[in-house]
């Protein structure tokens, strides 16, 4: 059996790699409904359908199957669906961009999204090791949206008077509360209407040369027009 590079798998290889996917994905359900300091490594081995001794075996500790489970979540996304999806855009596309990723992310697994986050929260308490890893998550967030802010500012479809750093702060601040409010709240706030508000913070963040039009202003455009299509249509009729 070949891998995607053309390398021969061999099958104990492939039954390593499933059972491995099986653990995390245990952990990620576990910890979305138990959080992380509930979650042990007999209940992930149970409800991946392996023994303990395969987890401690694998992984090493609890702590090195949240360093994969982190891994697989967050940088295995950025790097296999996010930076493909971004590709060499940059400002305000960009942005839009990494908030349709997130909407595509959530609407295809909203558990392994619930997961990250209570991760994200708990590793305010006495959590050494997450803490750690998630600043390391939330500061690469950071520099990878200022980075794509400044290309903007660069070639000049953003504004120069923009705060790149500050924009990376604030686009960040947004997602992550969107996403928390919704999950603890979700019959007040609804995700894809965060999101879609998120789409208009971007729009004000990194103002347009006049000759462009942001993504917000396009759509507002278009209904407007729709609108009055509808009145003029519904004026004819009467």
């Amino acid at each position: 059996m070949a891998d995607g590079s053309g390398a021969m798998v061999t099958p104990r290889q492939s039954r390593s790699e499933l059972s491995t996917t099986r653990l995390i994905n245990a952990a990620a359900e576990l910890i979305a409904e138990n959080g992380y300091e509930r979650t042990t490594l007999a209940a992930i081995g149970k409800r991946a359908g392996y023994s303990h001794g395969i987890v401690t075996r694998r992984f090493g500790s609890k702590e090195g199957l949240l360093v994969a489970l982190i891994e697989k979540m967050a940088m295995g996304w950025t790097e296999t669906h996010l930076k493909p999806a971004v590709g060499s855009s940059t400002g305000r596309e960009a942005l839009h961009i990494r908030v349709d990723a997130f909407r595509a992310s959530w609407r295809k697994s909203a558990r392994r999204m619930r997961a990250l986050y209570t991760l994200m929260f708990e590793a305010l308490g006495p959590i050494p090791h997450l803490k750690l890893r998630m600043i390391e998550l939330h500061g690469y967030s950071r520099e990878s949206v200022a980075a794509v802010v400044q290309l903007g500012i660069d070639n000049g479809t953003v504004d120069g008077s923009v705060d790149a750093e500050r924009v990376a702060r604030l686009f960040v601040g947004a997602l992550r509360g969107a996403a928390y409010q919704a999950m603890l709240d979700p019959d007040a706030i609804d995700i894809y209407d965060a999101l879609d508000d998120l789409d208009l913070l971007v729009d004000s963040l990194l103002p347009a040369p006049s000759s462009i039009q942001p993504r917000s202003t396009q759509a507002r455009s278009t209904q407007q027009q729709t609108a009055a299509s509808d009145k003029k249509g519904a004026s004819a009729r009467g």
